[in-house]
This record gives structure tokens, sequence and C-alpha cells, in this order.
């Protein structure tokens, strides 16, 4: 391992920052007496002048200069006419002053200005409305509907009556029962005459024919009884119909009398009703016509009460004119015309005298010799010792007090603002070194020339 050799020694920072002081006074002085130079133009002359003074917060000597402007001399006497006649309206303005004094001594003087009208108490409103609730609706008086049938006098109700279709029956029976009788007696002499016997084929068969004749006409006889009990069924229901009709008809015109009734009782009460309904409405107008009569009448009183007030308020304002007038004539003349000084033209400022950057110079002439230095001892140590070397060489200069123009424009991990900043002359980014150390002083260190030192490696 080869051996170390010494760092550069630090510059000479006081040296180099009194030199670029005076390097920039003289810029200075060079820089204002460029931009004073003596103008001459028709209306004058300007000019500058020196003078040693001492600053009184250094004690240093200084030069201090002194702007002159010189009218030609026509000018010159035309503004002292001009500067003569103002004075004249001065004196003349003053003049008006006993006037003012004497008008504006005096209380304002209403006595003689129309009065102020005032508004008349405006009238109740009518609100006085008559009840017609009373009388709405009234008694109303009608009979109950009949909803029942009296059945309890009308015949009862008939019941089919077989017996009395019976002895119909039987009545017939007995009536054709003879010649029935007289028939079959007929019939079996007249076999008899014609040779036929009692059991012989033919005379059976005539009997027989004979009985299914008077069967038949039993069974028509039967069917005749009971047509007869039905006709005497129907005749009784018939009566009792003609009773329960009749009760049904009783109460439909006694309904029908009723419902007539209250016709005539809700047609009434609706006719007193309308006549109750047109009264309120008359009422209801007449008590809207005497309110906007009022109505009315308030507007025209208010209309006057504007009007007398508006002459009142042109009376005063005409007086407060009379009363302002002489301090008006005094105003305007002190603020006549003015005297007006000639401006002289302006110049072209002179270049700014650009000061060498000999501080910035120093510092990168020892950041090459520091960065040499760095690289030779990186060169000759192991990876171990170089990352050391490299740690030590991270050490780089973020004063707040070198750096200009300074613009944050992020934050870094360690909770440090990131900036945008000039230093030794150059646009650089980076931490600023009091920010470093209130959060991590160990990555902070001063330099001998007493200015911070910020270990970008550890960050």
């Amino acid at each position: 391992m080869g051996s170390k050799g010494s760092a550069p020694p630090a510059p000479d920072y006081l040296g180099a920052a009194t030199e670029q002081a005076a390097a920039s006074e003289r810029a200075t002085t060079a820089q204002n007496f460029a931009n004073r130079p003596t103008i001459n133009t028709p209306f004058g002359t300007q000019s500058w002048t020196t003078d040693a003074s001492t600053d009184p917060g250094t004690g240093q000597n200084v030069t201090s200069w002194t702007q002159n402007t010189s009218l030609a001399p026509g000018l010159e006497s035309s503004l002292n006419s001009q500067i003569g006649l103002q004075n004249d309206r001065s004196n003349l303005a003053t003049g008006f002053m006993d006037r003012v004094t004497d008008e504006y001594s005096k209380p304002f003087d209403y006595a003689g200005l129309p009065q102020m009208a005032t508004m008349n108490q405006p009238g109740s409103l009518n609100t006085q409305f008559n009840d017609y609730s009373q009388g709405v609706g009234g008694a109303f008086n009608f009979s109950d509907p009949q909803s029942t049938l009296n059945t309890a006098d009308n015949p009862a109700m008939p019941q089919f009556d077989s017996s009395y279709r019976d002895t119909v029956a039987n009545q017939l029976m007995q009536k054709m029962q003879p010649v029935h009788d007289y028939q079959q007696r007929q019939t079996e002499a007249k076999l008899s005459n014609m040779g036929f016997r009692p059991g012989a084929e033919g005379y059976d068969r005539e009997l027989n024919n004979l009985n299914e004749r008077q069967s038949a006409e039993r069974y028509k006889a039967l069917d005749a009884s009971g047509a007869e009990a039905q006709r005497l069924y129907n005749m009784q229901m018939g009566g009792r119909q003609q009773a329960f009709n009749e009760d049904v008809s009783g109460g439909n015109f006694a309904n029908q009398a009723a419902q007539q009734g209250y016709n005539q009782n809700l047609g009434a009460q609706q006719f007193a009703n309308q006549a109750l309904g047109q009264a309120s409405a008359l009422d209801m107008s007449r008590m809207g016509a005497q309110n906007q009569a009022m109505q009315q009448q308030f507007g025209l009183n208010n209309q006057y009460v504007n009007s007398q007030n508006q002459v009142r308020q042109q009376a005063i304002a005409e007086e407060a004119q009379r009363r302002g007038m002489s301090l008006n004539e005094m105003n305007a003349l002190l603020s006549g015309q003015q005297v007006g000084m000639p401006q002289m033209p302006s110049f072209n400022t002179a270049g700014r005298a650009e000061t060498p950057q000999i501080l910035n110079a120093t510092q990168m002439g020892y950041d090459a010799q520091l960065g040499g230095y760095n690289a030779e001892q990186a060169a000759q140590g192991n990876l171990l010792s170089s990352g050391a070397q490299l740690g030590a060489a991270a050490f780089m200069f973020s004063d707040r007090r070198l750096k200009s123009n300074i613009k944050r424009v992020g934050e870094h991990k360690i909770g440090v603002g990131i900036y945008s900043f000039t230093m030794m002359g150059f646009p650089q980014h980076g931490v600023i070194a009091q920010e470093v150390q209130a959060v991590r002083p160990d990555l902070v260190k001063r330099h001998a020339n007493g200015y911070l030192m910020v270990n970008y490696g550890g960050l």
C-alpha cells in the first residue's frame, strides 16, 4: 500500500472574499460613473457633482453624488413668471378666507326652507265580515223511507190441496160410472146377439177394448181433477200476490212522497245557501272596495310627502351651494394651473459592469485540488479503504451563506428540502447544510474556513 500524501491546504477564503468585495466596489464605482452623464438639452443642462463624505453606518469614506439641473435663461424667466402668477392667485384666494370663515361660522339656517312633510297615519283595513255560518245548511227535515211491508192482513199463503183433487176425481168417476155400466151392458148384449159367448176370443177382445177406452176416460177425469185443483191454487195465489202488489205499491207511493218532500226541502236549503253565498260575496266585494280606496289614498299621500320632501331637499342643496360658493371660488383659485417643470430626457443606462468571480474561482480551484487528492487516495487503497475514503470525499460545501437564488424543488427522505441554487457562480442542486445539521448532525462538519460541509455520500 503506498503512502498517503497530505490533503491540499484550504484556500484563503477571507482574502478571496476581501478581494471579491474590493472588485465589486470598483465595479460599482465604474457603474455609477457610467450612469451619470451630463445631459444638454434646449431646456437646460443636467449634470452631476461628487463630494467626499463618511458613511455613518460603517465610518468608511464614500463618494456622494449630487444631481444639478440648470434651465435655459428664457425658460427660467418663464418659470419665474408662472410662479409669480401662482403666488398672486394664492394671495387672491387668501382674501376669500374671511368670507368663507364668516359663512361657515353661522349654523345652517332651515327657517326659510319648505317644511318636511309627514305621512298621515293610514286607516285600519276593513276586516269586519258578517257571520253567515249560522244560516248555512239550516234545519233539514225529511221522512224516513219505508223499508218494510205489512203483510199481516193479506190472504194466507195457499197450499196445494190433494184432497180437493181426489174429491173432484171421485165426483167425475161417479158421474162416469153409470155411463160405463151402460156401455158394458150394451157391449155384452151386442156380442151375445152376434153369437159370441163369454170366454170366446172375439168376446174378450171386444170387452178389453171397451175397458181400455173407459180407463182412458178415467185418466182424463183424473187429469181434469188435477187441473181444477191447480186452477183453484192459482186463483188463491193470485189473490195473495194481488194483496202483496198492493202493499208494494203503497210503500212505493209513500217513498215517492218522502223523496219529493226531500227534494223540495233540499231545493229550499240550496236556495237559502245560494242567497247567503251571494250576500257573503257582496260583503267581501264591499270590504275589498273600501280597502282599495284606503290604499289608493295612502299612495296619494305618499306621493305628496315624497314631492314635498324633494322640494325641501332641493332647497337645502341650493342653500348649501350658496353657502359654499365662496369656498369653491377660493379652491378654484388655489387649484389653478400649476407651474410645470420641464422634464429632462432620459438616457440608456450603461451595461452592468461584471465583477470577477474571485471567490468562485478560488473554490473551484480548491475543489479541483481536493478531487485530485481524493482520486489519488482512492487508487492506493483497497475496497474497504476506498469506501472509507469515498465517505470522506463526499463532504462538500453546502453552507446557506455560500448560496444564492435558492428555490425549493423537492424533499429528501431524511426530511430536509432539496433546492436549486447558485454557488460559486454555477447553478446546482442539493441540500442546505444548516437543515441537515438539525436532523443528522453526523453528516455535517465545519471546515477550517468556518463554512459547513455535508457528507452527500451518507444521504
